[in-house]
């Protein structure tokens, strides 16, 4: 059985440093404790903008802008023990404004604001490295 989903990430740099989390997902172990992008699914009746912004408060509690769509997406595999997700991750660039009080959200275990010359040093899910040219 497979299930497909769309998520929608959002790329902070602030003074060369790139936000990134680490996952928690014990049930998908090829994901998890490795490094990506604050971001998830559209709610229903909610705009991709309002999904980012709504997705950085709850993971980060940091306030962003979004500037731009990135001319990059990807498409993962995830096993799980229902079966297999497809993930189509699509990109945004989007500015600091401030940090707020963050919301625990279970899926993330910490935060960081990674130097952009050591993200490729870090265990990351598919499609972090490859986005950083288009920053």
């Amino acid at each position: 059985m497979g299930k497909q989903i769309t998520v929608i990430l959002g790329v902070c740099v602030k003074d060369n440093h790139l936000l990134l989390i680490q996952r928690h997902e014990p049930e998908c172990p090829d994901a998890h404790m490795k490094w990506e992008l604050p971001g998830g699914k559209v709610d229903f009746g909610e705009t991709i903008e309002e999904a980012i912004l709504r997705e950085f408060k709850e993971e980060t509690g940091i306030t962003v802008t979004i500037n731009k769509l990135l001319p990059y997406t990807q498409v993962s595999y995830w096993n799980y023990e229902w079966g297999t997700q497809q993930t189509l991750l699509i990109f945004y660039a989007c500015t600091f404004i401030k940090q707020g009080k963050i919301k625990k959200d279970h899926h993330v275990h910490m935060m960081r604001w990674v130097p952009l010359t050591e993200v490729h040093n870090l265990e990351t899910l598919p499609g972090i490295k490859e986005i950083l040219p288009y920053l």
